[in-house]
């Protein structure tokens, strides 16, 4: 059977977790020699005589914040190809999930749930594109046929993810792009938009929405104060527009209080391969 590899990047996210306040794996040492490990994967479909594999798990990955080997990893939106002036979408119906893992006392991998992210309603999300004025890219969404799909006003081209503290999730993505607060169980609580779609009054800077296609917040993270979120633009903005944005230098950083949601934005200006330069901009 073919297998999901988990990559060295696990063990980056665990080597910055504190202990486990859990009896039952409090100071234990974790034996990081049998990683990485490969786990079976499921077949998702088969188009064309090719089969289409639930592998994706670790678009982004998160640490326990005191748990010690347990961690969280994050789907993409599902498997999609790119297609005239849009994006085949292999299975429509794909729901971004989260993987929740722990490594037990003799260094094996075991997988704890795995929680499908859901609409306020409880309804399981997909990854295809937001409706106009909702966070859409522009993108549109074809099946393997090529047929045109619809949209998903709580879709999500899930990112990162950052595990609370609480036992909930905050996971950023590329549509909006939107910072979206989930809850244990991974149904929507909140959603922090530049566009439209919010949930309460608290938003992402608007010019945020010039973000290119397919390159929105590919980062997110939670500083060590518990409270501020900080994502990370993947490539340059469309700004002022599209045709004036010339500087290819530039990678914009966004700050979000969750207790206040006060924004800050920040760039970092790369213009030499070892010359880093970051510009507060105003809030």
């Amino acid at each position: 059977m073919k297998k999901l590899l988990l990559s060295a990047v696990v063990l980056a996210v665990l080597a910055s977790c504190k202990s486990d306040d859990d009896t039952t794996i409090i100071n234990q040492d974790i034996n990081y020699s049998k990683l990485p490990q490969e786990f079976p994967f499921t077949k998702l479909a088969t188009i064309n005589g090719v089969d289409v594999i639930n592998g994706g798990f670790g678009s982004g990955a998160a640490a326990h914040p005191t748990r010690k080997g347990v961690f969280y990893v994050i789907t993409d939106r599902g498997p999609n190809t790119d297609f005239q002036n849009g994006k085949k979408f292999l299975v429509p119906n794909f729901t971004p999930t989260i993987m929740h893992f722990k490594i037990n006392a003799d260094g094996n991998v075991e997988v704890i749930k795995y929680i499908k992210l859901k609409n306020p309603s409880g309804q399981p999300i997909t990854g295809l594109p937001n409706p106009a004025g909702m966070g859409s890219t522009g993108e549109i969404a074809y099946d393997a046929s090529g047929n045109v799909l619809g949209t998903d006003k709580y879709g999500l081209d899930s990112e990162s993810i950052v595990a609370a503290a609480d036992g909930t999730f905050w996971v950023s993505d590329e549509y909006g792009p939107h910072i979206v607060h989930y809850s244990a169980d991974g149904i929507e609580m909140e959603r922090i938009s530049p566009v439209g779609v919010n949930t309460g009054p608290r938003k992402l800077p608007a010019v945020l929405a010039k973000r290119r296609a397919n390159r929105g917040m590919e980062g997110l993270c939670m500083a060590p104060d518990g409270r501020t979120l900080v994502g990370t633009i993947q490539s340059m903005m469309y700004v002022p527009s599209k045709a004036l944005a010339t500087n290819k230098t530039l990678t914009r950083i966004v700050t979000f209080d969750t207790v206040t949601g006060q924004t800050k934005q920040f760039f970092i200006n790369r213009k030499e391969e070892l010359l880093i330069q970051c510009v507060i901009l105003q809030q």
